[in-house]
């Protein structure tokens, strides 16, 4: 009598080798899927901070513009005539580039440009440097917001552009007129190569203060 053979045969290894390798390929393509989903997902939310937060920084910034404290800034309140034209075009639109001359708020670190110093009555006085005397200081500087290729980059007063928002496709900057007064739109257009994702970020921030058209 012949003894039962036992095991696997070569077409039942075959076949479960098939069906293993079927399954491999499926949770690859699975993970694949997964993590493609992710990087999507973790990209598009990381450009939406970003953009978020440079145009909240531009807000505030745009509703600061012109403020340069109680009284009306006049000819002679100014040393240097040059800083007179600066200060009479506070909010600037040129292309992509956005200039601003702002009144600055505590904790800003580095000297400002310029100090606009007055007693809120009679007197008022634009400087480079501080003065006793006064019994108010507002500290003014020049920022600029320009697209330089696709990187959004920001300077204050002397200092050099540092980058502030990557992968920035366009940027749109229009001054508007409304029944109420003006306000500034801001539109940045996003575009990461890489997962070839595009965002559209829009702002409208209203103008506080007298600014005069350029």
């Amino acid at each position: 009598m012949k003894r039962a053979q036992s095991g696997f045969g070569l077409l039942e290894l075959m076949l479960a080798l098939a069906i293993g390798l079927m399954l491999l390929a499926a949770a690859s393509e699975l993970f694949t899927s997964a993590h493609q989903t992710w990087r999507l997902q973790s990209t598009a939310i990381r450009m939406q901070d970003e953009a978020r937060q440079a145009l909240l920084r531009m807000a505030q910034d745009i509703r600061m513009a012109g403020m340069f404290g109680c009284l009306r800034l006049k000819p002679d309140d100014f040393d240097d005539p040059t800083v007179q034209q600066v200060f009479a075009r506070p909010l600037v639109i040129e292309a992509s580039t956005l200039s601003l001359v702002v009144a600055e708020l505590p904790g800003q670190a580095g000297a400002p440009d310029w100090f606009v110093q007055t007693d809120c009555l009679e007197e008022a006085s634009v400087d480079a440097d501080r003065k006793a005397g006064y019994s108010l200081v507002y500290p003014v500087s020049r920022y600029v917001y320009q697209l330089q290729g696709n990187t959004l980059k920001f300077k204050r007063g002397k200092s050099k552009f540092q980058p502030l928002l990557e992968n920035v496709q366009a940027m749109r900057l229009q001054r508007v007129q409304m029944a109420e007064g003006e306000r500034v739109d801001v539109t940045l257009m996003l575009y990461e190569p890489t997962l070839k994702l595009e965002q559209r970020h829009e702002l409208s921030v209203a103008i506080r203060n007298p600014v005069p058209a350029s």
